[in-house]
């Protein structure tokens, strides 16, 4: 499907066709001009106007298509691409779109309303910013600088505009705004205005002057279709069904195309769907059960969502399933103040609009409870405890299928002692020789290992005795080594 903004400019190059004149938002040309500077200019001022602007090549000045080659529509991309990021202050952001009419090839070039206002020439200062005016490309006088730093927006990246029309009516097309609402268990108000005012007031769209924006929140959580907008094409949450243990092997592959909000459930039950079962007898019955509780997949699941870098836009959101293991990664590194350690009693969230909305739609856990709440679950199942990692540029969680003690490795038995003490600790309750062995389900004559984990745990600087001076090894309780 196009995206939104193919759709915008070629409604505008309509409209300036029939009859030819120029317009503010879109200027024709038949060729690049060698003029670097006056380029650089255009793309200044387009990039400083409300909503970007275009440049259509393979229309000459009577309005008439005449078609460019490729191997032009090729340098222009270029060239383009190499301004955009190389001659202006902040570097916008310019995308393309080459299409055939009428055997004819055109090349749409869109520059990006910049957040970041005024967009100036490299190396100079901001006096040097432009402006669309009389479908010319101006200098900005003192007025109009003033007014484009008042309008430069140093917002959260989820307040930032993602899409920008005049148009409630094309706001709304966009977004699955009547799911959202049952989501919220409320009915869906009766007018567009009415459905605009509430997607506002929880920063869904925002207006800029007389036009409408869909903000990157609204854009993540209600999109219809997250290829319609430029830089959401690897938001979507993918999901990869492997038939061994190793990543060479994959049987399907699925990636959402939908909001978070509007997708989530039917992605989690997708991943329920195909995970493995084992079969349990219950009243006479053989049911068949997850080998992994839900809870801990939709926790894990939403917490990679919540937490995911979203300035990195070449990396979605995964799910992978193993035989052996499920895979649960996002893109980005944790927050700096945060060590891996800490993740279970973590409550601050990378993206505070996106998990706060969430939240109130039900999809998540508040204030960073829900990975409390997958171990819970973990240690239910009598699981093998969770794996956090931080790779370059993403943080993966590893949920294990059953595993007998005798078969885990010692780091693992450390990490189920260091999370089972933590959980207990978050309870207000205490971590005992005896809550551990119950943990890993180890008899009671095989107590010493048991000892020899918590011991091992101790002197890795991972929990600490909770009441150093008791004499009473019978009663010696531990706590994580941070509290």
């Amino acid at each position: 499907m196009e995206k939104v903004w193919i759709e915008r400019g070629l409604r505008l190059l309509d409209r300036s066709l029939n009859p030819p004149h120029e317009l503010n938002e879109l200027d024709w040309k038949t060729a690049l001009s060698g003029d670097k500077k006056r380029l650089s200019e255009h793309l200044s001022a387009f990039a400083n106007q409300v909503g970007g602007g275009f440049f259509l090549f393979g229309v000459d000045d009577s309005g008439v298509k005449v078609g460019i080659s490729l191997e032009d529509a090729s340098e222009i991309i270029n060239k383009f691409g190499n301004l955009g990021h190389d001659s202006l202050e902040p570097a916008v952001k310019i995308d393309h779109h080459l299409y055939e009419d009428d055997g004819k090839n055109l090349l749409l070039i869109f520059i990006e309303e910049s957040k970041s206002k005024p967009v100036h020439l490299r190396g100079k200062g901001i006096e040097f910013s432009y402006i669309r005016t009389g479908c010319s490309t101006r200098k900005m006088n003192r007025v109009q600088l003033a007014q484009s730093l008042l309008s430069s927006k140093v917002e959260r990246y989820e307040e930032l505009d993602a899409y920008t029309t005049s148009s409630p009516e094309e706001i709304l097309s966009l977004l699955e705004y009547g799911e959202y609402f049952e989501l919220l268990d409320v009915p869906a108000p009766t007018s567009t205005d009415k459905i605009i005012k509430e997607l506002e007031k929880k920063k869904l769209v925002s207006f800029v002057g007389d036009q409408i924006s869909i903000t990157n929140l609204g854009v993540l959580l209600l999109a219809k279709d997250f290829g319609k907008f430029s830089g959401f094409e690897r938001r979507g949450l993918r999901i990869i069904i492997y038939s061994d243990t190793t990543r060479t092997n994959a049987e399907r592959e699925l990636t959402g195309k939908k909001g978070y909000a509007i997708a989530f459930k039917s992605m989690l039950d997708y991943i329920m769907q195909h995970l493995p079962a084992s079969e349990v007898i219950k009243d006479a019955i053989r049911q068949e059960v997850k080998v992994y509780p839900k809870i801990a997949i939709r926790e894990i699941m939403a917490n990679a969502i919540i937490h995911q870098d979203l300035h990195n836009t070449s990396i979605n959101p995964k799910v992978e399933i193993f035989p052996d293991r499920v895979e649960i990664s996002n893109p980005g590194s944790l927050m700096p103040n945060l060590s891996v350690d800490r993740i279970i009693d973590n409550a601050e969230p990378r993206n505070e609009l996106l998990a706060r909305t969430m939240y109130h739609l039900g999809i998540c856990e508040d204030r960073g409870s829900g990975i409390d709440r997958a171990l819970d679950a973990i240690e239910v199942y009598n699981l093998p405890p969770l794996k956090f990692e931080e790779l370059p540029n993403i943080f993966k969680v590893t949920i294990y299928s059953p595993k007998e003690y005798q078969d885990m490795p010692q780091d693992e038995r450390v990490r189920a002692c260091y999370q089972h003490c933590v959980l207990k600790y978050l309870a207000n309750q205490k971590m005992t020789n005896q809550t551990f062995r119950k943990r890993l389900k180890v008899a009671k004559t095989n107590q010493s290992l048991v000892s020899k984990i918590i011991k091992q745990t101790v002197e890795e600087g991972k929990i600490k005795i909770g009441d150093p001076g008791s004499k009473s090894t019978k009663f010696t309780y531990y706590i994580p080594a941070w509290a």
